[in-house]
């Protein structure tokens, strides 16, 4: 475990499918990271933590964290000093209670019987959490998540070459998102589509990272894109919509939704581009790689 910090998740591979049976695929990002400070300043960074954290003591959690030591704390200046962006689908407050666990609970545990006490923290930010995010922070190894109900720690590390993010520069909320996704279920043609196609799909994708067999990724990959272009047009940004679709027609990289999408961090998977020359295709935003 990273000392005294709790990294950022990224959802690599199954957002939405996992809601119609696929696997999916989530890692610790720890180049963005939060950890616990009592350093006073005036930065808005502080003052936007510490306000977060005062609506949290209202919450009822005493069942799951020692209440009474993180409200002294809270008295003598505690704040948690994160680089995680905010509404950017990187797991910003499961980051947060991932640290709060970790520092507070009352029976303190990093495995997958962990994850109900730190969905149940994570709900007052969220309203409903499966605990995964802060899952990922705290125990910083991927996450092979069969269902909801069945997750796996992964213990070795995956090959991650040719994956990138791209920040879209707008933040987004999931909620909304979600409600789209569950209206469009009620049509038997997208459900079909998703459970079937894009799930198997997805599917492969997973068993191909893990494996590290990666001579087909490129074209599950390919059909995720493309599935998610014509399916879900709501949550690819406006400003994203040239480059993702030159994306699909040249073959040199492809483009995918990153958790929610409708804004916030997009993953790019490219077997020609290098990451030099992604970063010049993508000039007008942010890319990073993944590793």
């Amino acid at each position: 475990m990273l000392k005294n910090l709790f990294p950022a998740k990224v959802l690599l591979l199954g957002e939405y499918t996992i809601l119609n049976g696929s696997r999916a695929l989530a890692l610790p990002y720890p180049e963005l990271s939060g950890k616990w400070s009592f350093l006073d300043d005036e930065s808005k960074e502080r003052k936007s933590s510490r306000k977060s954290l005062k609506g949290f003591l209202s919450f009822d959690s005493s069942s799951i964290i020692d209440k009474k030591q993180m409200e002294e704390d809270f008295e003598k200046g505690l704040w948690f000093d994160s680089t995680i962006p905010q509404g950017f689908g990187l797991g910003s407050s499961g980051a947060l209670i991932a640290a709060i666990f970790e520092k507070y609970a009352l029976k303190k545990t990093n495995d997958i019987n962990s994850k109900a006490d730190l969905a149940g923290l994570e709900s007052y930010f969220h309203g409903s959490s499966s605990g995964i995010d802060p899952f990922v922070s705290l125990v910083q190894n991927p996450l092979l998540i069969r269902s909801f109900e069945n997750i796996e720690t992964l213990k070795n590390p995956l090959s991650l070459k040719g994956f990138y993010l791209l920040n879209t520069g707008k933040p987004r909320k999931t909620g909304p998102l979600v409600a789209i996704y569950q209206e469009k279920l009620k049509d038997p043609e997208f459900k079909k589509g998703c459970a079937e196609i894009l799930a198997t799909d997805v599917n492969f994708a997973v068993d191909a990272v893990i494996s590290g067999n990666t001579l087909t990724l490129f074209h599950h990959m390919w059909h995720i894109s493309k599935f998610q272009w014509e399916f879900f047009p709501e949550m690819i940004p406006t400003q994203m919509r040239g480059v993702w679709s030159r994306g699909i027609e040249s073959g040199d990289y492809v483009l995918k939704l990153c958790g929610a999408g409708g804004g916030g961090y997009l993953l790019i998977y490219s077997e020609k581009l290098t990451f030099a020359q992604l970063q010049a295709t993508f000039s007008e935003f942010e890319t990073r790689e993944l590793r």
